[in-house]
């Protein structure tokens, strides 16, 4: 499966999940928000098509991925996402930057 079909397939699940998908152009990276009761997914424009299927993906996998449909490949590629985000959390934990009490990253001053 192309980038393109796989971005396509995320985009759509994303959807089903009840969240709708804004592209923008700045300087950030992206992610799922919440805006006047609406749950979002900005998306920066410039980002490759690979950095916006992880975004998805995790998108995907955060918001109960498991309760729905996906193929095979598909499910593969959240799986995996899901199991990055994971051990990277670990790794800010383990650096001492996240505060387990408010779910953020502490600002390092």
């Amino acid at each position: 499966m192309n980038q393109d079909a796989l971005l396509a397939e995320l985009e759509n699940l994303v959807s089903s999940l009840g969240l709708d998908i804004r592209y923008e152009k700045g300087d950030f990276k992206g992610g799922d928000c919440i805006l006047y009761d609406r749950n979002l997914v900005v998306m920066n424009k410039k980002n490759t098509p690979a950095q916006k299927i992880a975004m998805l993906a995790r998108v995907v996998g955060t918001y109960g991925g498991d309760d729905l449909y996906m193929k095979p490949f598909i499910r593969q590629v959240v799986d995996d996402e899901m199991t990055r985000y994971k051990e990277q959390l670990r790794g800010i934990q383990a650096e001492g930057r996240f505060n387990e009490n408010t779910d953020t990253e502490r600002s390092e001053s």
